[in-house]
Formats: structure tokens, sequence, C-alpha cells
């Protein structure tokens, strides 16, 4: 992933979304994460689809206090209403592994897990 000094969170979650469907949207078929944040992305985007696809709802940026989940769920939102509404199923179907490299990205995959 490509980042500069002085990078933004809003920049930041930019560049994952864009790394994860680089170059076609098809998505890695593994993935070496670290603080777990590209999982994160798939998973919460799997089930914006799903929510989107079963009800038509939106991910909400304002349901959240947390800055940086705003931001996760503004990258969704805007995914969806660009009419990407299977990109993180299909990427998620295909993605047979994950490393992760950190012990936050271990902890968070661990209550993923819960």
């Amino acid at each position: 992933m490509f980042a500069w000094k002085g990078e933004t969170l809003p920049e930041y979650w930019d560049l994952t979304e864009r790394m994860l469907v680089w170059p076609n949207n098809d998505g890695p078929d593994l993935l070496v994460d670290d603080g777990g944040d590209a999982t994160l992305l798939i998973h919460e985007g799997v089930k914006a689809e799903r929510e989107f696809l079963r009800n038509g709802v939106l991910p909400n940026p304002d349901s959240t206090d947390n800055h940086e989940f705003k931001l996760v769920l503004s990258v969704l939102k805007r995914g969806l209403e660009a009419g990407h509404t299977d990109r993180w199923t299909k990427i998620a179907e295909r993605l047979v592994g994950v490393s992760e490299e950190t012990t936050t990205g271990v902890f968070r995959l661990e209550q993923m897990s819960r």
C-alpha cells in the first residue's frame, strides 16, 4: 500500500479501499494485514452489502461516534452509491487467507470471530 508522511485518515481509508480493489475489483487471494484494517474493511463491506440488498439501507457514518469507523462507513456508502453492491462479497469469497502482522490486528480478528 502506498502512504506518505502526513497522510490523513480519510486518505488512508481511501487508499485501503483502492489497494483492495486494484486493478479490476477482484481483490487479493491472500492478505498480509497490518492492524487488521484491510480485513475489517472487507468484513464490514460484506455486512453493508447484505444489509443494502436486503433492506436498501446504506451505511450511516453518523451512526457511530468513532471518527475512524465513520470513515470506513463513508467508504462503504460511497461504493454502494456507485453501484458496487457485491464488490466486497466477491472479494471475501476469493480470499483464501489472512496473515496478521500485529497483536492489535490479532486481537481485532479474535473479537470479530466471537
